[in-house]
């Protein structure tokens, strides 16, 4: 008998085969971060007894298979067993990042439609006050001891359901709605990705073969939803003291005496993470003493981890182990994979040349193709689309782990959706623009709506940006287009952050830079941007190049004249 496609499956699974195997370890308190810190542990068999009787709650609460239900707790043991119970039942969690802001949450739900609404007590009084999903919210479950003012709370749905026993999961169709997930927004309205359980099998499956990742391992699960996967992939969780929503606030010295305290083997970490972790380096004497000599792997996504990161992050784990920068997106995950190794001893001279950054090879079972770049929908595929070898177009992707459609999106959904007229699969469109090299890796060279088409030539920002990084006189640039009289002119924006004295001369060091590179030489014009870019919400990775072109296009002032040496 094949094995279910429900990923609460493997959960139970554990719980038969490994009972007393601690699931989560939860800090009581604020963590440590100078020694050990009292933690709950969890095992698989309490974890899956109690997302057991919350299933057989919800059930009684008319939360059943295909209802969709908002999801909206923190990390904690009670987020995994509320999660684990929603998939027992068939229903359908809508997971939303809480840091997007009331307005954009408010948006989310709405177009999501749920009947359900799982919150905390916070989470509850803003969806009463904001009127979020009021049309279509039927059941609403408060995550605590006490119902405040919602048809049940998670005390009670434990109560009717702990003495029932193991709930009885129902089998899904490859096809069928496993969960809505929500995209970062870092380049427009958040869309809500529609996952089947075929999709999430095929994600358990490729995370296992790409790294490697063994049963009894231990992850400091940084990204929530990653976090899911511990029990599929036989992993114990240990929940980090720090705010999801909020990585780049991460405080390294709390992660580091949990990885030490629990042998931490595996982390998922946006690049945010990964800079923060290797601030220790200075505070480290050699190798041997670092905290984080446990980790066998770090994988890191949401936006592409710079090389100086890397290079400070690699001194402080073994030289066994290696940072990996899979590149994907919600929509298709994964879709290619590199190892720290390569991009530090040979990609990252190139990225720094301009050639845009390395993100791997096709993961094993997806296809990458690169298309002639259009902002126009493309119902079918046509081999008449692809780009000429070397040329940058748009990465399309298709593989078992691509979704197929956005709820209640049609209009972005053939946007970003081609259909193969012979096989009947979907071309999932990145939105992001690259080349293929000779060797069949895959070059990042931006977002598609972040280029700066000018009369002379389109520059994209991953070729362009790079190149000015070098100089640690300031942290990071962002290349925009600003407007004037109807022509769109390159303005590289520069994040001049506390403790840096900024840069001499307000940019002659740059137009130096500049001249170097035949497609940099089109750029005149820099501003320096008093403390941090404006990032996603997710990953606190991705720069908000549209809200830093308004700000730029302020600055400059309407009297600019972009013809002239500034």
């Amino acid at each position: 008998m094949p094995p279910s496609l429900n990923v609460a499956s493997h959960l139970a699974r554990m719980a038969r085969e490994h009972p007393a195997r601690v699931a989560i370890y939860a800090p009581r308190g604020r963590v440590n971060p100078d020694g050990d810190t009292p933690h709950r542990a969890r095992t698989f068999a309490e974890l899956n007894a109690d997302a057991d009787a919350v299933a057989h709650g919800l059930h009684a609460a008319s939360v059943t298979r295909g209802t969709r239900a908002a999801l909206m707790v923190p990390p904690s043991p009670d987020f995994f067993a509320l999660t684990f119970a929603l998939f027992k039942v068939g229903a359908v969690p809508v997971l939303i990042d809480p840091g997007m802001g009331v307005k954009n949450l408010g948006k989310c739900l709405a177009e999501a439609e749920p009947e359900a609404f799982v919150g905390i007590a916070k989470a509850h009084a803003a969806r009463r006050v904001l009127g979020w999903a009021k049309r279509t919210v039927r059941t609403t479950v408060n995550a605590g001891r006490w119902r405040f003012f919602c048809t049940t709370s998670l005390a009670r749905l434990r109560a009717a359901g702990r003495a029932r026993g193991p709930y009885a999961i129902p089998e899904p169709g490859a096809d069928e709605p496993a969960a809505i997930l929500f995209t970062s927004g870092s380049t427009g309205v958040a869309k809500g990705v529609v996952y089947t359980h075929g999709i999430f099998a095929a994600q358990v499956e490729m995370l296992k073969a790409t790294y490697g990742i063994a049963p009894g391992e231990v992850d400091l699960c940084t990204f929530p939803l990653f976090a899911l996967f511990g029990p599929a992939l036989g992993m114990t969780c240990v929940i980090p003291d720090m705010n999801a929503a909020r990585p780049a606030q991460l405080d390294p010295r709390k992660a580091a005496a949990q990885i030490r305290q629990f042998g931490v083997t595996n982390m998922f970490g946006s690049p945010a993470v990964i800079r923060r972790l290797g601030e220790l380096l200075p505070l480290v004497a050699s190798r041997a003493d670092s905290p984080l000599i446990t980790l066998k792997r770090v994988i890191s996504a949401g936006a592409p981890a710079s090389a100086s990161s890397l290079a400070r992050f690699v001194g402080l784990i073994p030289d066994s182990a290696e940072v990996f920068t899979p590149y994907g997106a919600t929509e298709a995950l994964p879709v290619a994979n590199i190892g720290s190794r390569e991009i530090l001893s040979e990609t990252r001279a190139l990225t720094e040349q301009g050639k845009g950054v390395c993100v791997g090879r096709p993961v094993a079972g997806m296809e990458v193709r690169v298309i002639r770049i259009s902002d126009e929908p493309i119902a079918e595929w046509d081999d008449a689309l692809l780009a000429p070898p070397g040329e940058v177009g748009e990465f399309v992707v298709r593989g078992p782990v691509v979704t197929r459609q956005y709820y209640n999106r049609p209009e972005a959904t053939k946007l970003a959706k081609i259909r193969d007229p012979k096989t009947g699969e979907v071309f999932h469109r990145m939105g992001d623009v690259g080349y293929l090299d000779e060797r069949g890796r895959l070059w990042f060279c931006g977002r598609k709506s972040h280029r700066v088409v000018t009369p002379h030539g389109t520059l994209f920002t991953d070729m362009v940006e790079p190149i000015f990084n070098v100089n640690r006189l300031h942290e990071r640039t962002a290349l925009v287009g600003v407007k004037r009289n109807g022509v769109t002119y390159p303005v590289l924006c520069v994040e001049v952050g506390p403790g840096l004295s900024g840069i001499p001369d307000e940019g002659a060091d740059f137009e130096t830079v500049a001249a170097r590179f035949e497609h940099t030489r089109l750029i005149r014009t820099f501003l320096l941007h008093r403390g941090t870019f404006p990032v996603d919400v997710r990953h606190n990775s991705k720069i908000f190049r549209e809200k830093l072109a308004v700000w730029a296009d302020k600055q400059l002032g309407p009297k600019w004249n972009p013809e002239a040496k500034p």
